[in-house]
């Protein structure tokens, strides 16, 4: 796998997320200002690498996927029905594509912790974590 690392790994989680309806953006940064919700963002968190064999790597790359909902008080009332359904629509769409486009070996399913936190207005988000793996070819 030659076009594995985190920019084509991001590019394609962001592809796949863009095909999911209930999302109304996806951004492929952590954005400070998100202007429509639900919103997903995707960023890097982190990678590793150990020897596989005498000629290949196994590499890991996580990424996180974060999902946005307004929770002031012109939000939707029913946001956390909105929020639950939108993230099992995401998470679905991530395990069906185990490859995420062929880009890697294998991605592992999703992990999430649901929080409180501010942007420029109160939301409610779900911080899903994403590894994903390939045999790297030194």
């Amino acid at each position: 796998m030659s076009n594995f690392g985190y920019k084509p790994i991001k590019d394609a989680i962001v592809t796949i997320l863009q095909r999911v309806s209930s999302l109304k953006v996806v951004y492929g940064k952590e954005e400070k200002a998100i202007k429509d919700f639900p919103a997903a963002t995707v960023s890097a968190r982190e990678h590793s690498a150990e020897l596989h064999d005498t000629t290949a790597n196994l590499k890991m790359y996580s990424h996180y996927i974060r999902l946005y909902f307004r929770t002031d008080e012109t939000n939707d009332p029913d946001y956390e029905d909105v929020l639950e359904q939108t993230a099992d629509s995401v998470i679905a769409a991530l395990e069906h594509d185990l490859t995420l486009g062929g880009v890697v070996d294998w991605s592992m399913p999703t992990s999430g912790v649901w929080r409180n936190v501010e942007k420029e207005t109160p939301v409610r988000m779900l911080e899903l974590t994403l590894v994903s793996k390939a045999r790297v070819v030194r």
